[in-house]
């Protein structure tokens, strides 16, 4: 059996190649370190966003390649090949951050009943809540029957939750309408669904107009609005924008619609990662776009509430969200290095949002 990682190139992501990995069993383990194999993930556009901003956050840093080259980090379950004298049990499975590789060597601390860190000298300094990774068992609150929707889902809703939880904890900045771009992306209807379910504000959705169809039919919009109709809006209303989309020609017709109206602009992903041409986002009116960085609003509630209390949330949230989930997305499942591929350039060229992806090495 071949092992491989899939690679992009960092300054042209429609770059591709597919790189020979050594076995597993020919590595020369270091002290404390354990391979784990990579054996499914999710590719949704989230996993864009890493590869557009790469160089801003850090990405490119948790996975690293050669020369001009990355490896874009997937949410994905791996199964412990090696355990060395790491902690780590042969078999055990865990769910956390991935490059789409064969393999993925780690340096466990902090391991118990729960999961571990991942030590490695090259990740200190990057954000903790990416170098955890979670035993997959039912004691630890994983069901194996929902193993896709935890990858293709559990890393969005999670942002999700902190998002419904920043506008509440800021009584929305004074805003009676929430409006979310993009608003067919997996983050924004997460979003729209914990909006329409827990606060009490109107919540508008963006989108294209191919996808109009799809986001109304959800039932979580108050209101579903194209693109092209962004005029169409009430300019008097109080707004809140969260902003998935990371088109700045959007950005730009909705600050100078609402002027002083938007009274937050929050920048969470970059779904439309091609369309970066617009005004300066500092110099537009209104709220000035920040932004939203999801670990700051996680260590903020951990310190506010301590973490038990935060995960029994989020739980509760995610139990209620994959009650519906699956009568709104199909999650295809395709394997081997060329479905790798396709799936991965599909995804850059943009995915029909009734369908997903979760991907077999």
């Amino acid at each position: 059996m071949s092992h491989y990682s899939f690679e992009v190139d960092r300054s042209d992501l429609g770059k591709t190649r597919t790189v020979d990995l050594p076995s597993p069993e020919a590595l020369e383990m270091g002290e404390g370190e354990a391979i784990l194999s990579v054996d499914h993930f999710a590719l949704t556009a989230n996993n864009i966003t890493y590869g557009v901003a790469g160089d801003m956050i850090g990405y490119w840093q948790f996975f690293p390649a050669q020369g001009d080259w990355g490896r874009i980090p997937v949410w994905g379950i791996g199964t412990v090949l090696e355990g060395g004298n790491s902690g780590l049990n042969t078999g055990d499975r865990f769910y956390g951050y991935f490059p789409m590789s064969s393999y993925l060597v780690v340096k466990p601390g902090h391991v118990s009943e729960r999961g571990f860190t991942d030590d490695a000298a090259h990740r200190q300094a990057l954000p903790p809540v990416y170098n955890q990774y979670a035993l997959m068992t039912a004691d630890n609150g994983y069901d194996p029957a929902y193993d896709d929707q935890q990858m293709v889902y559990r890393p969005l809703f999670t942002t999700t939750f902190v998002l419904d939880d920043y506008l509440f904890d800021n009584d929305c900045f004074g805003a009676s309408t929430v409006i979310l771009s993009s608003a067919s992306s997996k983050t924004s209807f997460g979003l729209a669904f914990l909006l329409h379910k827990n606060r009490k504000v109107k919540v508008t959705g963006l989108t294209s107009t191919a996808n109009m169809d799809f986001v109304e039919s959800l039932g979580i919009y108050d209101e579903v609005v194209s693109y092209g109709d962004i005029n169409s809006l009430d300019a008097g209303e109080k707004v809140a924008f969260v902003d998935m989309a990371g088109d700045r020609g959007v950005l730009e017709r909705l600050h100078h619609h609402f002027t002083d109206n938007i009274l937050c602009s929050c920048g969470v992903g970059i779904t439309h990662w091609e369309s970066r041409d617009g005004q300066e986002p500092a110099t537009l009116p209104g709220a000035k776009p920040t932004l939203f960085f999801a670990p700051t609003q996680i260590q903020k509630r951990n310190q506010d509430w301590g973490p038990e209390k935060f995960q029994q949330q989020l739980a509760h949230a995610w139990d209620g969200f994959l009650a519906v989930v699956d009568g709104w997305v199909t999650i295809n499942k395709p394997a081997g290095p060329e479905a790798v591929k396709s799936t991965y350039e599909t995804v850059l060229a943009g995915a029909r949002p009734d369908q997903t992806y979760v991907v077999s090495l």
